[in-house]
This record gives structure tokens, sequence and C-alpha cells, in this order.
């Protein structure tokens, strides 16, 4: 008898699922889904979201070429940029150095206390 329930079980998932899968594009099906809470709305955007992207993206297909002007940088310009890399270039050497050192110098750190057992 057991066996019996198990096939018709078997059958009306199987017809469920086959329904579903024939309507799951339909408008209709998905109101359904709607009310009974299996499926929801998509909600509006963000508003940093609505307010960061341009209403009329202007959509580039793959392969075409790009022709835009971009501002191009001055001598001095790179020589400044360059200089503020150097220096922090030397900044991050010196706080290597020095972390090297401390890690030396200083003992290493205990370990964690055990948690307390009950």
């Amino acid at each position: 008898m057991a066996d019996k329930r198990t096939e018709i079980s078997l059958k009306a998932v199987g017809l469920v699922l086959l329904v579903g899968a024939a309507l799951g594009g339909c408008e209709a099906a998905r109101g359904v889904a709607e009310l009974t809470d299996l499926a929801t709305k998509p909600g509006d955007p963000k508003p940093f979201v609505t307010e960061t992207r341009p209403q009329d993206p202007k959509y580039i297909p793959i392969g075409t070429t790009v022709s835009r002007e971009a501002k191009r940088k001055t001598v001095d310009e790179f020589k400044k940029l360059e200089a503020e890399l150097d220096a922090k270039r030397i900044s991050n050497e010196a706080a290597g150095t020095q972390a090297q050192q401390l890690g030396k110098v200083l003992p290493p750190p205990a370990p964690p206390p055990a948690p307390p057992t009950e």
C-alpha cells in the first residue's frame, strides 16, 4: 500500500514540475507565484544607483573602437606624480624595515587564553 502512495505522489510531483516548466515564462504563472509568495517583484533601485548611472547609456558593441579625446598630462604633472609615487615608495620601505626590526626585537605574542570549560 505504501508503494502505491509513493507512486501516486511521485506522479503528482512530476506533473507539478511539468506544468511549472511549461508555464515558466508565462505572466499568469508569475502572478500566481507572486500571490503565493513564491516569487517577488524586483524593487526600485537605490537613489545612488539612479543618480550615478546615466538615463540613456550609450551601448558600445564588442569589437568597436571608441574615439574619445583624453586630457593629456603635461610634463610637469608627470614629474609631480612621479615624485609623489617615489615619496610613497620610500615611506612604505621605511615602514617595512621598521616592522622587520620590531619583529626581531620584540618577543612573539602570547597565545590567546583557552576558553573556559563548563
